[in-house]
This record gives structure tokens, sequence and C-alpha cells, in this order.
């Protein structure tokens, strides 16, 4: 009876949060690339691979960041889920053939908020420049 009700209270006890560290760094990694984006979802997916959603002005850019997988460490695949989020991220990546974020790049690539809302905006007004 006594060992029935230590499983109980395991079993609704509840657990104990620690820091996660990964998370932490695919969002400062993601804030670093795309300051004043609103980083709204990051979640732990395949063999190491994070989703990540931010917003800015009403878009959204979804995408996967992909570590390892023959890149050194630190360095991160992207995989984007559509369209707008390939175009945007291939403006910053860090490789012109493949769309990729290096630990230490020879010129940081970033996409800021601020930016992509006077994009957004300029292609309103002139709908032939975009």
């Amino acid at each position: 009876m006594l060992l029935g009700g230590i499983f109980a209270a395991a079993l609704l006890a509840p657990m104990p949060l620690t820091h996660n560290t990964a998370r932490a760094d695919v969002i400062a990694t993601v804030a670093h690339r795309l300051p004043g984006w609103s980083i709204v979802r990051t979640n732990s997916s395949w063999e190491g691979a994070w989703t990540v959603v931010a917003w800015c002005g009403g878009q959204q850019l979804g995408f996967q960041l992909v570590p390892g997988h023959g890149l050194s460490p630190g360095d991160a695949w992207l995989h984007p889920d559509n369209e707008y989020a390939r175009t945007r991220l291939a403006s910053i990546s860090d490789d012109y053939r493949f769309l990729v974020w290096f630990s230490d790049p020879v010129r940081l690539r970033s996409l800021s908020c601020s930016q992509e809302l006077a994009r957004d905006h300029a292609g309103r007004m002139h709908p032939t420049l975009d």
C-alpha cells in the first residue's frame, strides 16, 4: 500500500524544469540573424533540427534550422517552409549556393524586421519593383 502511494505521488508530482541550452542557442542565433523579429515558436524536431517561426509586421517566416549534417560544429542548414521564407533566407545565407548559416561567417548577414517592413512597404507603393 505504501509503495502504491509512493508511485502515485511520483506520477502526480510536477517535474522540475531545467534550462534548455539548445533551445536558448537556437533563439540567440535566430535573434542575431533576424533582429527585431518576434520568435514565436522554436520546437525540437528531427535529428537535432529545430522548427522556427518568426513574425514581423504580419509576415511569417517559418523554417527548419538543421545543425551539423556534414557541416562544421555550430553551422546549420536552413530548410524554408515556403517560397517567401526561401527568398528571405536566401538573402541572408552565408553561401550563395546553399541556404546555410555559418557560426563564424566572413560577413554576417541579417534581415532586420525594419528592413523587411520597408521592403514590404516599397513593394506596395511600386508593385512592379517586386
